[in-house]
């Protein structure tokens, strides 16, 4: 898994600065300073002496309600509270509504080289668009070798060794309908506990690596219908050899899971060999996931059957 992601002050200006019309008050030489987690947090019980769980690597937002607090104090108090604050290293301290920061906090900040910001957003609304962007900006990735698929609407992972034709299989399924989303790479983001989002990387996009063909541009090949930008995705398929197959698998198959990212996954093993169509088991596959997250199991329900038939003749 890759490192925890993270973003500083100054790349937070520069992506979202003019959009959240957030600017610069001082605290310029922090702008390397960053933030690791998407929620971020207001002062108010720090601004009361409560400075434990505080944490310098999240956003701080002062609105009018943390300013008015801190108004109420004497002036030795406000200065001691603000300084016990920003003696922290914060990464950065955003004030909303358009308010002018007061002098002591001002001060405070640029002492500490801490990022002061201003928006003219309030509170509730610039947080809410920021933990948005930062959920997203923020959440943890991995890149899984594979040929990341659109069928029937459901993200599909096709894995398995160098060379097994995992890339002619997807050329196939896009002559059948289906969308290419990534060809040999793909960026696996998680979004939630149990959604996993992946994309192409940059550099890959919309592009597909055939042996004997070279680079194929997918969407100059087929047109802007035959590609798609992301998915989340619901079913891995692992491509592997006919004779690695088990042989009760050859049957009934088994319920196999696979966890990416901190995602656990359905997977299915899918066992290649000379004169079958791939493309047409990988649909069904598909086809059958879907059935399974509308609660409809054909291999189970075919044992349960068969076990009760069992059962029957037993007893008679």
């Amino acid at each position: 898994m890759s490192p925890q992601p993270r973003i500083t002050l100054g790349e937070l200006l520069k992506e979202r600065g003019e959009v959240m019309r957030m600017r610069l008050i001082t605290g310029q030489k922090g702008l390397h300073r960053y933030i690791d987690h998407p929620r971020m947090q207001k002062p108010s019980l720090a601004f009361a002496g409560f400075l434990e769980k505080l944490s310098d690597y999240r956003l701080q937002v002062i609105g009018q309600t943390e300013l008015h607090y801190l108004a109420t104090k004497p002036e030795e108090e406000q200065r001691r509270v603000v300084n016990d604050v920003f003696d922290l290293r914060l990464a950065g301290v955003v004030i909303t509504g358009n308010e002018t920061p007061p002098d002591i906090i001002a001060e405070a900040a640029a002492r500490t080289d801490t990022p002061l910001i201003v928006t003219d957003l309030k509170s509730s609304i610039f947080m809410t668009d920021m933990m948005l962007f930062l959920s997203k900006r923020l959440a943890p990735s991995v890149f899984q070798h594979g040929v990341y698929m659109d069928i029937f609407g459901m993200g599909v992972l096709l894995i398995g060794a160098s060379g097994i034709g995992k890339s002619e299989i997807g050329l196939e399924l896009i002559e059948r309908g289906h969308r290419l989303i990534s060809d040999d790479m793909v960026e696996l983001i998680r979004q939630g506990p149990e959604v996993l989002v992946g994309h192409s990387p940059e550099s890959l996009k919309y592009h597909m690596e055939i042996r004997g063909l070279g680079i194929l541009n997918i969407r100059d090949l087929y047109g802007a219908a035959a590609i798609t930008d992301t998915k989340r995705l619901r079913l891995v398929i692992e491509v592997i050899p006919w004779e690695k197959i088990k042989e009760e698998d050859r049957v009934l198959g088994e319920n196999n899971s696979i966890e990416l990212n901190g995602v656990t996954l359905s997977k299915i093993r899918i066992p290649i060999r000379p004169g079958r169509s791939l493309a047409v088991l990988i649909e069904v596959a598909t086809r059958n996931q879907l059935l399974k997250q509308r609660g409809f199991d054909s291999n189970k329900a075919f044992t349960e059957a068969l076990e009760e038939r069992i059962r029957k003749g037993s007893a008679q």
